[in-house]
């Protein structure tokens, strides 16, 4: 009988040489206890053929006559997902820039980004974290939700980032950053790794959303950012990355 194929688990056919052996059987005498042909055994044993369900329970009752456990199957290992799709999303509420294009310390309420870093230089850093965590992605999505009147969009989407712009007052913030993050992620789930760059305790809910589908989560702020303990608790320490 040839081989049926894998699922969870899958036959160890050594099982049947470590149950003869311990019966202290040959091959053949093994076969004719089983009322079976006499090289059936062997060719258990090299793999050419699987014993049939019938045959297996022989082989067990005999095992249990003289007291000998069987051990025939063993866990086939699953492969990891292969998470390939970056996708970033940048809160920058009432985050604004200086005439060179920094973060004043005080500025950047809901990131709490490095004071004096420039933003190429940010990006940078940032994109540098993704793809340490991300090294095999090929596909990458970075998304930025900024206010008009407080950042220089266009600076964001020249180096790279799509950019949402809401109007000053839109309640729905949160809800759109929501909705895309469950949208870009949903196309396959189990190979997405999603980064949210915040400080904002209102994205718990999207977390775990995300990583009920089986989406991995990172989330990404700076040592002067004071980042919510429940927020950090959401995604876990170890996929807490304090940007410097």
């Amino acid at each position: 009988m040839t081989p049926a194929k894998q699922g969870s688990y899958r036959f160890r056919r050594e099982s049947i040489a470590e149950m003869r052996q311990r019966l202290g059987l040959s091959q053949s005498a093994m076969a004719s206890m089983l009322d079976l042909p006499k090289n059936t055994v062997s060719r258990w044993e090299r793999g050419e053929t699987t014993p049939d369900a019938e045959s297996l329970a022989a082989v067990y009752s005999l095992g249990m006559d003289k007291g000998v456990a069987a051990d025939f199957f063993a866990p086939v290992k699953q492969k990891a997902a292969v998470r390939d799709a970056a996708l970033v999303y940048w809160d920058i509420r009432n985050v604004w820039f200086g005439d060179m294009g920094t973060f004043p310390s005080v500025a950047a309420m809901s990131l709490g980004m490095v004071p004096e870093v420039g933003l190429e230089r940010l990006d940078a850093i940032i994109t540098d974290e993704v793809r340490k965590r991300v090294p095999q992605a090929t596909r990458e999505l970075f998304k930025a939700f900024v206010k008009r009147s407080s950042v220089r969009a266009g600076e964001i989407g020249d180096l790279g980032w799509r950019v949402w712009e809401p109007g000053l007052y839109d309640a729905n913030w949160e809800e759109n950053l929501y909705d895309q993050a469950l949208s870009d992620a949903g196309q396959n789930p189990s190979g997405s790794v999603v980064f949210l760059i915040t400080t904002d305790a209102a994205y718990i809910d999207l977390i775990e959303d995300l990583r009920a589908r089986d989406v991995r989560v990172y989330l990404m702020t700076t040592p002067s950012a004071s980042a919510p303990p429940e927020l950090v608790a959401a995604v876990g320490k170890r996929r807490w990355i304090e940007l410097a």
